[in-house]
C-alpha cells in the first residue's frame, strides 16, 4: 500500500520483482531532479514449474533466476518491494463508520473476516484510508483493504533472500498495477487487465482508486509470455486463431467480473480497457478484445509520467513496457 518514506528526497530509489508464471520482470526507479525516472529494467524466463498459477512452488529456483536476472540487468540494489498474486489474495474496496486512521487497521480485521475465504489469523492484512463518502447522510471512510495468506507472502521473502535481496514490503499485484497506470489521471471507469501466463489480474478503478479487484485462472499460456521475454522486447506474433480459446476464455470473466460491478455500484458502465501483461504483446490481442467486448481497449504503459534514464533505449523499453507494469508500479510505491 502507500508509503511515505522519502518522497521528496532527491536521490531516493526502489526496485520492483515481480515474480510471474512466464516471466520475472525487474524494475529500478528512481527520484531525480527531472522527476521519476526508470533507470534500469529486467526480463527473464521463469524456469519451469517454479510458479504456478501465482503460487510459487520451487523457491529455489525462482531464487536463481531472479538473481542471474539481476546482475545481467546490471541491477545493484539490495531491497525491494516484491508482487504476490493468485488464489485466495484479495482487495476490497469497504466502507466504514468515521474512526481515528490509527484505528483502521484494527477495525479492519473484524471486516476482513467476512471477506476471506481462510482463517485471519493465517493472513497478513494491510489497510489504506483512500477517500470519504456519504451514505444515506452518514459520513463513511473508503477503506481499501489487501490481504493474503501469510505461507504466499514468507515464499516471496524466501525468493528475495535467495538471490540476495531484502524485502522492503510486499504489494497485491493489482495494487502495483493501478498505481503504475494512475501516474497521470484517468477519466471515467477504466479497467486494468494483466494478461499474463497462467492468470489475469483484474482492477475496475474510478478516480484512481479501485472499487473491484479479481485474479481470473486464466492467462495466455505460458508459450506467449515465455516467447516474450525470449524475444527481448518484440511483439510475440501469434495468429488471431490461437487466441480464440484464450480470448473466449477471457471475455467470458471479464463480463463476470463488469456485470459484478454494475450490480455493486448503481449501473455505472466501464469505459475502456488497459490491457498489460506478457500476454497483452501478443499480435492484435487489443483489437479482438476490443471487438468481443464492445468497449475501447488500449495497450497500456506504465511509462505516462515517468522519466527514461540516459541509458535505456527508449524503443525497447517502450516495446518491453506492457510487461513491466507490476514491476514499475512496486518499484514506484516509495517515491509517489
Amino acid at each position: 500500500m502507500g508509503g511515505l518514506t522519502n518522497i521528496f528526497q532527491i536521490g531516493a530509489a526502489a526496485l520492483g520483482v515481480d515474480v510471474g508464471t512466464g516471466a520475472i520482470k525487474v524494475a529500478e526507479a528512481r527520484r531525480s531532479g527531472r522527476g521519476i525516472e526508470l533507470v534500469r529494467y529486467g526480463i527473464g524466463a521463469t524456469p519451469p514449474g517454479a510458479v504456478a498459477d501465482g503460487l510459487i512452488i520451487d523457491r529455489a529456483a525462482a531464487a536463481a533466476a531472479l538473481a542471474a536476472l539481476l546482475r545481467k540487468s546490471e541491477i545493484r540494489r539490495r531491497e525491494a518491494v516484491v508482487s504476490i498474486n493468485g488464489p485466495n489474495v484479495l482487495a476490497r474496496l469497504l466502507h466504514l463508520p468515521p474512526i481515528p486512521e490509527a484505528e483502521v487497521k484494527q477495525a479492519i480485521r473484524w471486516e476482513a473476516e467476512r471477506h476471506l475465504p481462510f482463517p485471519v489469523e493465517d493472513a497478513v492484512l494491510d489497510a489504506q484510508v483512500v477517500g470519504e463518502v456519504t451514505e444515506d447522510g452518514q459520513r463513511q471512510l473508503e477503506v481499501l483493504l489487501a490481504a493474503a495468506p501469510e505461507s504466499m507472502a514468507l515464499a516471496c521473502i524466501e525468493v528475495l533472500q535467495g538471490a540476495g535481496l531484502r524485502a522492503a514490503a510486499i504489494e497485491l499485484s493489482a495494487l502495483a498495477m493501478v498505481r503504475s497506470l494512475t501516474m497521470r489521471p484517468l477519466p471515467g471507469t477504466v479497467a486494468m487487465v494483466n494478461l499474463g501466463a497462467s492468470t489475469t489480474e483484474v482492477a475496475i478503478v474510478r478516480g484512481g482508486v479501485p472499487q473491484v479487484t479479481r485474479t481470473i485462472a486464466e492467462g495466455a499460456g505460458a508459450l506467449l509470455e515465455e516467447a516474450a521475454a525470449a524475444s527481448g522486447s518484440g511483439v510475440v506474433a501469434v495468429p488471431a486463431a490461437a487466441l480464440g480459446g484464450v480470448l473466449d476464455a477471457l471475455t467470458a470473466q471479464l463480463r463476470r467480473s463488469f456485470d459484478f460491478y454494475r450490480a455493486q455500484y448503481g449501473g455505472q458502465q466501464v469505459d475502456r480497457i488497459l490491457l498489460c501483461g506478457g500476454g497483452a504483446r501478443a499480435e492484435s490481442l487489443d483489437r479482438h478484445l476490443a471487438l468481443e467486448m464492445e468497449i475501447p481497449v488500449v495497450v497500456a504503459s506504465p511509462l505516462d509520467g515517468i522519466h527514461l534514464g540516459r541509458r535505456l533505449d527508449e524503443d525497447a523499453v517502450s516495446r518491453a513496457a506492457p510487461q513491466l507494469v507490476t514491476a514499475v508500479g512496486l518499484a514506484l510505491r516509495t517515491l509517489i
